[in-house]
């Protein structure tokens, strides 16, 4: 009865231990495929991050673009005033430096 008894055991820790190593190898199998969901989420956040500062260097160059064109207009206006009030802009030149000496001086 006690041989019997042994046999038993040995076919339920067999079962036990065939049972944990399939259980061992799905948690592994698990850990392959989260391995590999990272991965991918790591992929695509590089990818969004790319496209992000892509877009972003886009705005820059707009609207640097634009700063250039409304800083060449203004001095064309500017120019352009000069040259149809000419006594005006000499005043305006006199006054200015009139005005800017006297406030560096006080220093």
């Amino acid at each position: 009865m006690a041989q019997l008894d042994t046999n038993m055991r040995g076919k339920k820790n067999g079962h036990a231990r065939a049972a944990l190593k399939a259980r061992a190898n799905d948690v592994l199998d698990d850990f392959v495929e989260l391995r590999k969901d990272v991965s991918r989420l790591a992929d695509a956040a590089n990818k969004a991050a790319r496209d992000e500062v892509k877009h972003a260097g886009k705005r820059v160059g707009s609207f640097g673009k634009d700063l250039r064109t409304r800083a060449s207009d203004s001095a064309e206006y500017a120019v352009e005033q000069v040259r149809t009030h000419p006594a005006a802009a000499i005043g305006i030149s006199l006054g200015t430096g009139l005005i800017a000496g006297m406030l560096l001086a006080r220093r």
